[in-house]
């Protein structure tokens, strides 16, 4: 079978939310609006379609990076796989929904400015203290190669003698 994969424009409803799944991954969801205009002959005039309003899910690093960069109200374009949800909701009416389970999202770059940057990677992060969060410096002592020379020495080794 075949997936509907697919593209959408539309704006943040609200902040991204987290969820943790049992296995420990990280989701996210964050709903977006969606409104198409069109151009009403009669009135020589643009005018608004009905809003849209569609989930989108994310999960591992998208949904990391989802939580930390995107707000409610900004512009976003979301690629991804198409499908719908139905369920009877507690006053016993049918309801339904429109999803995407994306593949990649994006800040719409018509509405504005974006910087990219890349999350740190685990060896990036420096070590700290967990009580107090100061970094440890951990080059204390240890060796470094002179970029001349290509010789080792130490930095205690170096240190004038008054």
């Amino acid at each position: 079978m075949r997936d509907i994969q697919t593209t959408l424009i539309g704006n943040a409803t609200g902040d991204p939310s987290e969820h943790k799944q049992d296995n420990g991954t990280v989701t996210a969801k964050v709903r977006i609006a969606v409104t198409g205009r069109y151009y009403n002959a009669a009135a020589q005039e643009f005018a608004d379609r009905k809003s849209e309003f569609i989930t989108v899910f994310a999960r591992r690093q998208l949904a990391r990076n989802l939580l930390t960069s995107v707000r409610k109200g900004q512009p976003l374009i979301v690629t991804g796989r198409l499908s719908t949800s139905e369920w009877t909701g507690t006053d016993d009416v049918q309801r339904h929904s429109l999803n995407i389970q994306a593949e990649a999202i994006g800040h719409d770059l018509t509405y504005g400015s974006a910087t990219f940057a890349r999350p740190l990677k685990a060896d990036d992060v420096p070590e700290h203290d967990p009580q107090t969060g100061e970094v440890i410096d951990s080059a204390v002592g240890d060796e470094e190669e002179d970029p001349l020379t290509g010789e080792s020495s130490n930095e205690d080794e170096l240190a004038p003698a008054f």
